[in-house]
């Protein structure tokens, strides 16, 4: 029996591998770096913005600074997205915290607000009962902090730790992690051209009950359905303009939602991160009332 307590706060949240189980045919949206069309990046109203909005991810990135505190950032440098400069890992976090975020998704252009970079801790509150978090660790040596951080706060059913796989090594040794199991985990790779579906089974081991993709053709991800069906698996998909998974992109999905978005979901992709969650959740709206 999965507890259920949770629940009470948002009637939307629910257990984290129910959501993402199969049998829930809703197609989730990952708001990359909270929904920053409304507020500056990977900030706390960001988070807040895509609760509100009603996607069931956001995307966060973490880095440590140069005192070993986790902060909410995605550059290894502060100039884009805040009033600083310098490298984060060798800034101190009063220095961080002393800046200002710039709007949006930053640049020299983009004005400075009041909001300031969060700590993970920070950002895992703000998400609590509301939305789940994709946390990305921008340096693997780092993850330890981040699970300690997530135990800390007893945010295990609230995250998903992603992290690289190669299907075809012998060994994977996220297997050997003392959190693997109590905390879900997104193993990303490439689909190999007509061997998909066999990566899918040399992964099976790791259980895992989401993957993220990159593909270089579309056929690949539907031939591998019945294998993907078999381990319970949901496919994750970046539509990113930076993603390069050829032309399935933001920019071309608010022209031609149904090239983009609607070929994914057709190839059985069952969540998508985007840029454009607001275009992205009316486009599902409008779906279900077909």
């Amino acid at each position: 029996m999965h507890s259920h307590a949770a629940a009470s706060s948002s009637p939307r949240i629910a257990d984290i591998y129910d959501l993402l189980s199969r049998t829930n045919t809703d197609i989730l949206t990952i708001a990359h770096r909270g929904l920053w069309s409304q507020a500056p990046e990977n900030s706390l109203p960001a988070i807040r913005g895509a609760a509100e909005l009603g996607v069931e991810f956001v995307e966060i990135d973490t880095q440590a600074t140069a005192d070993g505190h986790l902060v909410v950032i995605h550059d290894k440098t502060l100039e884009r997205t805040t009033s600083g400069k310098g490298i984060v890992g060798a800034s101190s976090l009063d220095t961080i915290r002393g800046l200002r975020l710039r709007s949006g998704a930053g640049g020299e252009i983009a004005a400075l607000t009041d909001e300031r970079v969060p700590t993970l801790e920070e950002a895992l509150e703000e998400a609590r009962g509301r939305v789940f978090v994709n946390i990305d660790t921008k340096f693997p040596h780092e993850l330890p902090l981040v699970i300690a951080t997530v135990r800390r706060l007893g945010a295990e059913g609230h995250v998903i730790i992603k992290s690289d796989i190669e299907p075809q090594a012998a060994n994977f040794p996220v297997l050997d992690a003392d959190w693997f199991g109590a905390i879900p985990h997104m193993p990303m790779f490439s689909a190999r051209p007509r061997k998909f579906a066999d990566d899918l089974r040399m992964i099976e081991r790791l259980r895992a009950p989401m993957i993220e993709v990159k593909f270089t053709d579309i056929a690949d991800l539907a031939a591998a359905r019945e294998e993907l069906e078999r381990q319970n698996i949901r496919l994750w998909v970046n539509t990113l303009d930076v993603s390069h998974n050829l032309d399935f992109n933001d920019s071309r999905a608010l022209r031609d939602p149904e090239g983009v978005w609607g070929a994914l979901t057709a190839a059985g992709v069952g969540a998508i991160q985007t840029d454009t969650n607001v275009e992205f959740k009316q486009w599902l709206a409008g779906r279900s009332d077909k």
